[in-house]
């Protein structure tokens, strides 16, 4: 992240700036950047800065760059997680459903669904659903996200967004899901208890799942650490608020300081989704521990 202000071609000021900057405007974005400084010692108060919770200041607004991501973190949380969590709910029930129907028409249906919805891009069903449900049925609202301290409001505003996130993540995990509940239904253990005459989706979801939910747990851990990084596309067609319209807005804006903390919030909160994920193994696997 510190080197991204190095990898610009030309002054990194006079870029911010823009062609109508003055050479004194430029020293002074210079000075209060600490682009006048050497890179060593550059560096070491990046680090020492970024140890105290200071990202630095906008270049424009001259709001701290922690507080305007800190505002947008809650709506990405709250999209993210409800994506992920309405895909992994359907998509397993799905999964589980096509496994124990195998070769019926429950299971081709499930599976033509689930190739649909992997097939078609977040920002194309973030598109046909604006249009169809907002625009020209005006069920939902278009743009923003909701008017703030107005729970139901905000719900409204995320109906549409989540649904156009989840349509993806539904499909593979669903297909994840039937896959290894396939191959956990042939092993022995679960031929014993079909022996006792337990219904196959009783068994499926009593026994079979909890084995089989274990690539499912590294499937979401890397859906929700990437949608926590910004659902750059959904975010900007709905015009909401976010940690990647943020970064993307302030990419526009040449706001160098506001990128340069959003991508660093961005790949922490990439991290820590996957290491709770890596963690939760233990729970569904008791054979799995942690020294």
């Amino acid at each position: 992240m510190f080197s991204l202000i190095y990898l610009l071609p030309g002054d990194p000021a006079s870029i911010m700036l823009g062609p109508r900057a003055t050479p004194t405007m430029v020293e002074a974005l210079n000075k209060s950047l600490g682009l006048d400084q050497p890179v060593y010692v550059r560096l070491g108060h990046y680090v020492w800065d970024i140890l105290h919770g200071d990202l630095g200041e906008s270049v424009w607004s001259k709001h701290s760059v922690v507080n305007l991501l800190m505002s947008a973190l809650p709506y990405t949380i709250a999209l993210t997680l409800s994506s992920m969590g309405l895909a992994a709910f359907f998509g397993i029930i799905m999964g589980v459903l096509a496994a124990t129907h195998e070769k019926t028409l429950i299971d081709h249906l499930i599976t033509v669904l689930s190739l649909i919805a992997v097939s078609i891009p977040d920002f194309v069903a973030a598109c046909l659903l604006m249009l169809i449900f907002a625009v020209r049925l005006r069920f939902f609202p278009v743009l923003g996200g909701g008017e703030e301290g107005n729970i139901g409001d905000q719900i409204r505003h995320l109906i549409l967004p989540v649904i156009a996130l989840t349509l993806g993540w539904l499909g593979y995990i669903a297909r994840l899901v039937r896959d290894t509940t396939l191959e956990i239904l042939d092993m022995d253990y679960i031929k014993v208890i079909k022996s006792f005459g337990a219904p196959m989706s009783y068994i499926a979801f009593k026994y079979a799942l909890k084995n089989a939910i274990i690539p499912v747990v590294a499937t979401i851990g890397l859906g929700v650490g990437k949608l926590l990084g910004g659902a750059v596309f959904v975010e900007l067609i709905f015009n909401r608020p976010g940690i990647g319209k943020v970064i993307t807005d302030a990419v526009f804006a040449r706001d160098l300081p506001v990128v340069q903390g959003g991508v660093l919030i961005a790949a922490l909160l990439f991290i820590l989704a996957n290491l709770v994920a890596d963690l939760s193994y233990a729970y569904f696997d008791p054979r799995i521990q942690y020294e």
